[in-house]
């Protein structure tokens, strides 16, 4: 029997490789959005309305084989006002009080946790140093009230590479700076921020986790980091495209942080999802920069 599947956020970037995973399982996918033309891959049903509304939710069936929710304000430097907080939290309670009998994947954020210098597990303590953060703090928050009658999960995502990313983001930002020529060679790459260390994940990978982590039946946890587990500086994504262009050329930092959440050291542990699913990284940092590469710059990258 064909399993149906709601998604939120299809049309963003991990939305998009969301569907086409599903569909190559042969899911059927049922899109949300507020705008009828919004781009979808071929095969993905869209329904249009606006979750910030529940009266116009009316037409959703109550009940799915997975539901993923995706959608959502998601750039941290966007978090000027509380606005978006707000968006985040009430999309979310709209869909929850919607839903019945239905296992549903909220997506939450390694920006949940406290500043610290060791990988994150689950149970580490939560602070978000920021509103991005905190939106996603009080989204989990809603999880225990609606346990029982939903069936929910949480993935804490970490950083995510790949082709569609946001591309005022800074991996999107660096990868069409560098592959621009450079008036001078030789001339060091200026890095506006400090050279902080990340997990950096492939979407591809993403996509497999948020999969495994929703067709467990009944887990002894249900919260997961989705992450490698490996720390990268910033310096060391530079180097690596550096690298890929065959170029060798000095890298400097300025040392100020992008936004509130740009904090030293936000890497985790990715145990609990290995464990309990198997689940294990299947691209390298390389593979993720060459693949976004061949996006920007095809005929460097064939």
């Amino acid at each position: 029997m064909t399993r149906k599947f709601l998604l939120t956020g299809a049309s963003g970037f991990v939305g998009q490789h969301m569907a086409e995973a599903l569909l190559r399982r042969g899911d059927h996918v049922v899109a949300v959005d507020v705008n009828a033309g919004v781009p979808l891959p071929a095969g993905v049903e869209l329904l249009v309305m606006d979750l910030r509304d529940s009266a116009s939710m009316a037409t959703l069936p109550r009940t799915w084989d997975g539901v993923i929710h995706l959608a959502g304000a998601s750039i941290p430097s966007a978090f000027s006002t509380i606005a978006p907080v707000l968006f985040n939290l009430e999309i979310t309670l709209n869909l929850l009080e919607h839903l019945r009998d239905s296992k549903v994947l909220l997506i939450s954020s390694c920006h949940v946790y406290a500043p610290s210098g060791v990988p994150r597990k689950e149970g580490d303590p939560i602070l978000p140093q920021g509103r991005y953060g905190l939106s996603k703090h009080l989204v989990e928050q809603l999880a225990p009230h609606y346990q029982g009658r939903l069936d929910i999960r949480v993935a804490r995502p970490f950083n995510h590479l790949g082709p569609g990313l946001r591309p005022e983001l800074m991996v999107p930002s660096l990868l069409r700076r560098l592959s621009e020529p450079a008036k001078d060679p030789h001339s060091p790459v200026q890095m506006a921020g400090w050279n902080s260390v990340r997990d950096f994940i492939d979407v591809r990978d993403v996509v497999s986790a948020y999969l495994a982590i929703l067709d467990l039946d009944a887990p002894a946890h249900t919260t997961f980091n989705v992450c490698t587990g490996r720390p990268t500086g910033i310096e060391d994504v530079v180097q690596a495209v550096l690298d890929l262009q065959g170029v060798q050329r000095e890298i400097q930092f300025r040392g100020s942080p992008n936004s509130a959440d740009d904090i030293p050291y936000l890497v985790g542990d990715p145990t609990r999802l290995s464990q309990a699913t198997g689940w294990s990284t299947r691209h390298t940092l390389s593979d993720s920069l060459r693949t976004m590469m061949q996006t920007l710059v095809p005929e460097r990258f064939p």
